[in-house]
């Protein structure tokens, strides 16, 4: 069978579609996988991942299956003008009532999709997407202080990881640290902007800034070991910034107990995370202080997590995709 891979998927962008081909390749190569919309018009199945399907595969009627990466546009209403909700109720309910079969990454995200846009529950499934590629190990021991060493790190730490700046709520867990006394730091990765050096000048201002270290540069092989040194990851993005499954996937790999904010990520973590509201700073300190120093909580997490890490396995994604195609 030759299947269709939609070349531009929410998340990641530009690399989700090629790295999906690839996995699929691997674990299942009786069939062709094409990511170059010029060649859909030969395709025997196509995979979307936007709220419209190609001409070529709509006039075929090629069976098609659609994935919804998120339902933002119905969750957060005041996000979206009139206009953009009504665009995209009516482009997405077009193309997913005329899909062979629809995607979602959690049970409630099923049950929204069939109540609030008319779907027929027994044609919905629900699959993890992939995440970035699994290391190929686990960073020895000498790695791990290699990149203590490298980027200066602190024994115990909170680690903050993506864009910086005042959607993703860095200032929550800096504020969190002058209220409280418990005995860690703050690791913020991310390309430096006028935000970080807002928030220097705020750690500072409150005498913190000894306890708060930025990363501008990390090199991307680093991260399973940064992921396996810190103590907690905070992941904070409101509801309309643009955050990514990835950062969590990691955690959930290295066990490491996480502190979200309740959005879209939570699709991602389920149960294995405590859940804040970024604007409750009594929420956010309390958390932060739980994931540090209770330990048979952050045992029972990361017993979650060992298990919620292995929905993202690129065999358990490939495997239940052709599932789905060679359902069809």
């Amino acid at each position: 069978m030759k299947i269709g891979l939609d070349t531009a998927p929410a998340t990641p962008r530009g690399t989700y579609s090629q790295h999906l081909a690839n996995v699929l390749a691997h674990y299942a190569p009786e069939h062709e996988y094409v990511v170059d919309g010029k060649d859909y018009r030969h395709v025997d199945l196509y995979h979307g991942f936007k709220s419209s399907l190609p001409l070529s595969v709509h006039l075929r009627r090629v069976p098609s299956v659609m994935t919804v990466p998120n339902l933002n546009f119905l969750r957060y209403p005041h996000l979206y003008t009139f206009a953009e909700r009504l665009f995209a109720l009516k482009l997405y309910r077009r193309a997913l009532r005329r899909a062979s079969r629809v995607i979602t990454v959690s049970a409630p995200a099923r049950e929204e999709l069939s109540e609030r846009l008319r779907i027929d529950p027994s044609k919905i499934e629900v699959v993890m997407p992939l995440a970035v590629p699994v290391p190929r190990a686990d960073p020895s021991q000498a790695e791990l202080e290699y990149v203590r060493r490298k980027y200066v790190l602190p024994e115990r730490f909170i680690l903050m990881l993506g864009t910086v700046e005042p959607r993703h709520n860095h200032q929550a867990v800096l504020t969190a640290l002058v209220d409280a006394a418990f005995p860690a730091g703050v690791v913020v990765c991310g390309r430096r902007t006028a935000w970080s050096d807002y928030l220097l000048d705020y750690a500072r201002a409150r005498h913190v800034a000894a306890r708060v270290d930025f990363i501008y540069e990390l090199t991307p092989a680093d991260l399973p070991a940064l992921f396996r040194l810190a103590r907690v990851f905070a992941y904070l993005p409101d509801a309309d910034a643009e955050a990514s499954i990835v950062p969590v996937v990691e955690a959930l790999r290295a066990g490491l107990p996480m502190v979200l904010s309740d959005t879209q990520v939570s699709e991602a973590a389920g149960n294995a995370a405590a859940y804040v509201r970024p604007e409750a700073q009594g929420e956010v300190r309390a958390a932060l202080e739980n994931a540090l120093e209770d330990e048979p909580w952050r045992r029972t997490m990361q017993e979650r997590e060992r298990r919620r890490a292995e929905l993202f396995s690129e065999y358990a994604v490939a495997e239940r995709l052709v599932q789905i195609y060679t359902s069809l």
